[in-house]
């Protein structure tokens, strides 16, 4: 009887054991998809943003070159988060389904960060056919990609019904969605771009667009010199980026010196950053000057690479406290 019953939980303690297993492993796997699923409609929601400001983008209306680029910017950067997103995923599941994303990410990524450089170069440069090319291969990037989310969403959707999993609500995405045709939408999306040059034309400008000092000069010769009051004197330099892209580390020299040629201050300083179509203003240390003779301020921005005009990166005045009578 005793040998009966040890058999007896020794089977029961096998089936529960089985049984566990198997609902730990199903718990497992659905903690898995939930969690795929959740990652996933973070990646539909990050692309459905950026390929509709990529669909405004290549109808090349109205654009400037920093909305342009400051857009494409954020358009990439949402790519590559959501790409990141399956790279370090937390979830194990391992269905088809997550395959057609990974593939749809990768491509879409690619064919974003091709097409931003492709675009300016066609801009920049005098068009060729290796750009228009690349333009194409671009476009065929991003179709592969969305035909690898339409395919995502067929068989997650096929799942659903199957297995009755609840589905976050999956938005439909389109970047171009027409693999075969890539090289013929590279022509028109050429011919778009060259026609709208002007509004993309790298444009880069720096200048110096006037000073002041502080205090104020009190009056102005007929040399055009200042007439300053008996106190330390500063100058306001008013630094202008007149092109249509952001510049960094706006190098600008200042110099001082008065009537004999000797120099009394000089300095190298930066503006880290200033916007297109932006000025900001920068003030020297004050000095101390002697009554009576002329100093003169020299200010030089140093021009940026392929700026088109820098003779207005030049500026200086002349100035002077009067003698004591």
């Amino acid at each position: 009887m005793n040998i009966t019953r040890y058999f007896i939980v020794i089977i029961v303690s096998i089936g529960v054991g089985f049984f566990g297993l198997r609902f730990y492993d199903n718990f497992s796997e659905s903690s898995d998809l939930n969690t795929f699923l959740e990652e996933a409609y973070v990646i539909s929601t990050l692309h459905n943003e950026s390929s509709k400001d990529y669909q405004r983008l290549i109808n090349f209306d109205e654009l400037n070159r920093d909305e342009f680029e400051s857009t494409f910017i954020e358009i990439i950067r949402n790519a590559q988060e959501a790409n990141n997103i399956l790279i370090n995923s937390e979830s194990q599941y391992k269905g088809s389904e997550k395959e057609l994303l990974e593939i749809a990410t990768t491509s879409w990524l690619k064919g974003l960060e091709t097409f931003q450089v492709s675009i300016l170069n066609l801009v920049d440069q005098e068009y060729t056919q290796v750009l228009e090319e690349s333009i194409a291969e671009s476009i065929s990037s991003l179709s592969v990609g969305d035909k690898a989310y339409i395919n995502f969403l067929i068989e997650i959707n096929s799942k659903s019904e199957t297995e009755n999993i609840f589905l976050p609500d999956f938005f439909n995405i389109e970047y171009t969605g027409i693999e075969s045709n890539a090289y013929q939408f590279a022509e028109v999306i050429v011919d778009k771009a060259l026609e709208n040059k002007s509004g993309l034309f790298l444009k880069r400008d720096i200048s110096v667009t006037g000073v002041e000092f502080v205090p104020e000069s009190i009056a102005t010769t007929e040399e055009g010199y200042k007439v300053l009051l008996d106190k330390e004197v500063s100058l306001q330099l008013v630094i202008a980026n007149e092109g249509n892209v952001e510049e960094t580390e706006v190098l600008i020299l200042i110099l001082v010196t008065d009537e004999f040629g000797e120099t009394i201050f000089e300095k190298r300083t930066k503006l880290n950053t200033i916007g297109p179509f932006e000025s900001k203003s920068y003030y020297t240390e004050p000095l101390k000057i002697e009554k009576g003779i002329v100093y003169e301020w020299f200010i030089l921005v140093e021009e940026t690479e392929n700026e088109e005009d820098f003779e207005d990166n030049i500026y200086s005045v002349k100035a002077f406290i009067p003698p004591e009578d």
